[in-house]
């Protein structure tokens, strides 16, 4: 008997989007998969379009009046990857579209009635870079429009945690189903002993919204015990150069270079201490519930982070580790300092237990049994 197919539909590179990566990976062992992206996920048997394009300011800068007007239909449709992606869609034999993002939505849409459409928003697209004037002048708007126009339409919505579902009810009436960030599940090789040196790990993206510069911060008011590695992907370089700088020459803190993402959980099972503080200066960072959050845990690490609620609720659950009450440096400098040997020894078998829950196939066990039935 022939698999169902199933299309994903993500405008990212499919290589380096985790969440993406982790669905592909979960359901080619039911669907025979399409994916319709930028680079491809490099995952053997999946068949894969590429709707990127070269980057053109000119052609840029002549649809943004169309944002600013409230010409969103316009906008929208004219993209270049909405195009091809029309395109692909129109020549093939579908049963599901997974959309990922709010900007995959309307094409997939397209496709209703011919092919039960998921629509994983991830986080809360309305607030998503609303650090940014740039953004919420451009987008703001444009990203409220596709949610209120469109992910009602969708046969089910997915989203990463219960804040951002609770508010995407209260806002446009729509109940999304959680399925979190949960990593993998990785086969525990650690010996859960804890050295002399107590090694911390942040790792991801490095974004000025995020604040890195609070963990290096962080390091003056640690005990001599500790070290901290920062494993950082950079889009800015002048971001880069600022982090440089405030490293200088301090003893305890390092950049190191990133590894793919699928070796991220293997190599920081090296580590104790999984960190991050992350103040909440939006909205979707104040509910962040993040990819490196659930690979802390897969990698068996005890966590110590600031008291960001989705993240709380979940080390606090299941004693994974320390909340500083607080999100400046020093409380989660006083927070580690805290933390005796014993204690982070306990804390990592307690991610040891947690691991077999929170993992991507426990997760998405819960979407396979929503299509299972069509």
């Amino acid at each position: 008997m022939s698999k169902q197919k199933l299309v994903i539909i993500s405008y990212s590179d499919l290589n380096k989007d985790p969440r993406v990566k982790r669905e592909i990976q979960f359901f080619k062992h039911y669907y025979d998969i399409t994916t319709i992206g930028f680079a491809d996920s490099q995952i053997l048997g999946i068949t894969h379009f590429d709707v990127s394009h070269p980057f053109n300011r000119i052609k840029l800068a002549a649809r943004l009046p169309k944002l600013i007007m409230g010409l969103f239909s316009s906008y929208y449709w004219n993209l270049k990857e909405i195009k091809k992606t029309e395109q692909i869609l129109s020549s093939l034999t579908v049963d599901f579209i997974l959309a990922n993002d709010a900007d995959s939505l309307p094409i997939a849409l397209k496709m209703k009635g011919r092919a039960k459409v998921i629509f994983d928003a991830h986080e809360y697209s309305p607030e998503e870079n609303a650090d940014s004037f740039r953004w919420r002048i451009l987008f703001k708007r444009y990203k409220t429009f596709l949610i209120q126009q469109f992910a009602s339409k969708a046969d089910l919505m997915l989203t990463v945690c219960d804040g951002i579902a609770q508010k995407y009810q209260e806002v446009f009436g729509l109940n999304p189903l959680v399925v979190t960030n949960a990593a993998d599940y990785f086969e525990n090789m650690n010996a859960m002993k804890v050295g002399s040196k107590i090694r911390l790990i942040h790792h991801g993206l490095a974004l000025p919204q995020r604040k890195i510069e609070n963990m290096i911060a962080m390091m003056q008011f640690v005990d001599d015990r500790f070290d901290l590695d920062l494993m950082l992907v950079f889009r800015k370089e002048e971001y880069q150069k600022e982090l440089e700088s405030l490293i200088g020459g301090k003893k305890n803190v390092r950049l190191i270079p990133p590894v793919s993402t699928d070796e991220i959980i293997p190599f920081i099972a090296q580590y104790d201490i999984g960190v991050y503080l992350l103040e909440p200066t939006n909205f979707n960072n104040k509910h962040a519930l993040p990819n490196k959050f659930f690979e802390f845990i897969q990698a068996r690490l005890a966590i110590a982070i600031g008291p960001s609620p989705e993240m709380e609720k979940i080390v606090s659950t299941h004693q994974l580790g320390k909340i500083s009450p607080d999100f400046e440096a020093q409380s989660l400098a006083n927070t580690l300092n805290s933390m005796s040997r014993d204690e982070i020894i306990v804390f990592k078998q307690n991610s040891d237990v947690a691991a077999k829950g929170f993992n991507a196939k426990f997760n998405l066990d819960k979407v396979y049994q929503w299509m299972n039935q069509f």
